[in-house]
């Protein structure tokens, strides 16, 4: 067995080994169109999964029909005669 070289043909051309170059004004363009789906993933996600109040129960009916009764009565308090209804209602009870 014998080694012989052959130098009359021309070598192949090497790979090319660089990375490719990626601009950065390419990575900005499309930075604000992906957070903003990721975070409209986010919303959408959290809209459907989050527990919705039910409202079956008497004594929570009850409690949020009261509640409502004494911000009627005691209300905004943006005027004097407001808080004068307030304090009359106040004294009855």
């Amino acid at each position: 067995m014998q080694f012989t070289s052959n130098m009359d043909t021309t070598p192949t051309q090497r790979p090319n080994f660089k990375r490719p170059y990626i601009p950065p004004r390419t990575i900005g363009k499309w930075y604000l169109p992906t957070m903003g789906i990721i975070a409209l993933g986010f919303g959408v996600y959290n809209y459907y999964t989050t527990p919705r109040p039910t409202f079956n129960d008497p004594e929570e009916e009850d409690r949020l029909r009261r509640n409502k009764a004494l911000l009627d009565a005691y209300g905004d308090k943006e005027t004097v005669q407001d808080i004068e209804r307030a304090f009359a209602l106040y004294d009855t009870q």
